[in-house]
Parts: C-alpha cells; sequence; structure tokens
C-alpha cells in the first residue's frame, strides 16, 4: 500500500501541514524523501546521474545556494546535498530547477546515516560549511571521530574534506581531530580565509554571506586530502636450482 505525503515525515497525522510539505513533491527530478528510495541508490549514485563523474557531498547544505553554485561551476561533477528542513530543500530544488541543472539532487537525509545510502570509495569530496557549533553542549555536534570513520569509508583514495565555520572553538577542534587521523593529510588551514588565495575559488554560503554582513567575522577553513594508497610492487628473485645426478 503506497504511503500518504505525510507518513514520509509525521508518525501521526496532524491538523495543520507545513505548504512545503506539499511543494517537494513537484520536484521529483531534484528532491528525494523517500529513505527507502534513497538508500536504494547505494553504489548506484552515478546510475542516478547517468554518468561517471566524480559524487561530491554537501552535508547540511540549506537552501542549496553553495551546491547549486557549485554545480553550475563544475558541469563535470555530480554533486548530493542533504537537507532536513523541507522550505530548505524546496528552495534548493526551485534554484536548480531555475538553472536546469542535470548533475544535482537533494535528500532529506541525515549525515550521520550516509553510510545508509553510500557505499564504499563511491564520493569524491564532503562539504561542511557553517554547522551549528552547539555550544555547552559540544557532545552534539555533527564533526566527530566518529563521523570521520563513517566519511573514511565512502570517501576515494585522493578525496577531499572541505570544512568552513565562523566558530574559533569548533575550528580548533575540527583541526586537532584531523591531526589525530592517520590516513588524511592536512593540506590548508586558516583562520581568516578572505586573506588568503584560496577565497578567489571561494563560493559563499547563505550563512557565510550574512556572516560576513552583519558581524563581520572571520571565515575559518580547513582542507585535507584522504591519503593515496601506495601501490607496493612485489620483488621477485629468480632462484635457479641445479640438480645433480
Amino acid at each position: 500500500m503506497e504511503k500518504e505525503l505525510w507518513q514520509y515525515f509525521f508518525n501521526k497525522p496532524k491538523r495543520h501541514y507545513n505548504k512545503y510539505m506539499f511543494e517537494i513533491a513537484n520536484y521529483p527530478d531534484y528532491i528525494m524523501y523517500d529513505e527507502e528510495k534513497i538508500d536504494s541508490y547505494k553504489n548506484k549514485w552515478n546510475e542516478f546521474f547517468n554518468n561517471d563523474n566524480d559524487i561530491y557531498l554537501e552535508i547540511g547544505c540549506g537552501s542549496g545556494n553553495f551546491t547549486v553554485k557549485n554545480a553550475e561551476k563544475f558541469p563535470d561533477r555530480n554533486f548530493i546535498g542533504l537537507e532536513l528542513r523541507l522550505k530548505r530543500l524546496v528552495l534548493g530544488a526551485q534554484k536548480s530547477e531555475k538553472r536546469d541543472l542535470k548533475n544535482i539532487v537533494f535528500l532529506r537525509k541525515r549525515g550521520e546515516k550516509i553510510l545508509e545510502f553510500l557505499s564504499e570509495n563511491e564520493i569524491s569530496g564532503i562539504y561542511i560549511n557553517f554547522p551549528d557549533p552547539w555550544e555547552g553542549e559540544e557532545s552534539k555536534r555533527l564533526i566527530s571521530a566518529e563521523l570521520f570513520e563513517k566519511l573514511d569509508k565512502c570517501l576515494k583514495s585522493g578525496g577531499k574534506f572541505f570544512f568552513k565555520t565562523d566558530h574559533l572553538d569548533y575550528y580548533k577542534y575540527v583541526l586537532e581531530i584531523s591531526k589525530q587521523l592517520d590516513n588524511y593529510k592536512l593540506l590548508f588551514n586558516t583562520e581568516d580565509l578572505y586573506s588568503t588565495e584560496k577565497i578567489n575559488d571561494n563560493i559563499q554560503t547563505e550563512f557565510e554571506q550574512m556572516f560576513l554582513s552583519k558581524h563581520k567575522m572571520n571565515i575559518k577553513y580547513i582542507e585535507f586530502e584522504k591519503k593515496k594508497k601506495k601501490i607496493v610492487k612485489k620483488k621477485y628473485r629468480c632462484v635457479i636450482m641445479f640438480l645433480g645426478l
């Protein structure tokens, strides 16, 4: 029996629903909200995009500004954006449809559940931009050693992790975690992204624009790479045996 739309989002029916719950169904090419359908694409995302291009993931993509601009800038890459809020998913889909993008999809899925829909070595890059720092409740932070254990499985060798925040303590926290990861190499980090050459390739998120215009806060940035596996060449010695008769 097919589910009613509300059953994908709530355990019990409500008297009134968020209008974006109904709008979300208008963008089947850009939004997935059925977890079973999302998980069915595990190890098959290149089939979904109908190409063999590299796949990049943004966890907590908001209303999609960053992911959409990336998809425009890099048409030879595929992009998956994770977001929970219905309005933000709809806004991201509207921007994608307006630009007729074919290399982007938004999933209503938690970042902690990535191994449910991503297989080993399936993605080439991961973006986490301005996650909640959870001041006073740091144990609730999205980024943790446990998250990296999951990311390590789905990120390809040579794949990259990109992190931006306005929060100095969160920046230091992630930097410290990255230094403890034997399988990763720190490529770049700064407490002021806009004072470095990296700003030339920077794509702003909605929150980033707000922080810069209203609060004039420095944007912190970290980039590191999953180490490429070394190919060990085996050496063979030829042993010649002479057998005496």
